[in-house]
């Protein structure tokens, strides 16, 4: 995906959501292939690592999800 088809997609969204990205334990890179609206429930506190700190949740508040797969 190019910035300007992020940045389309983004503008979708209210611009005071999060974003987050699914932690993961990897070094090479793919392209993002989806933008979308979830519900995460945020642990801000926990320290951060490659596995993430987030979970996505029903009962959470909305974020904007971007992903690779």
């Amino acid at each position: 995906m190019r910035v300007k088809d992020l940045i389309e997609k983004l503008n979708a969204f209210d611009p005071t959501l999060r974003v987050v990205t699914p932690g993961f334990d990897e070094f090479d890179f793919e392209d993002v292939q989806t933008v979308e609206l979830v519900k995460v429930v945020f642990h801000d506190e926990k320290k951060r690592f490659h596995g993430g700190r987030h979970k996505e949740s029903a009962h959470g508040i909305e974020a904007v999800k971007v992903d690779w797969q």
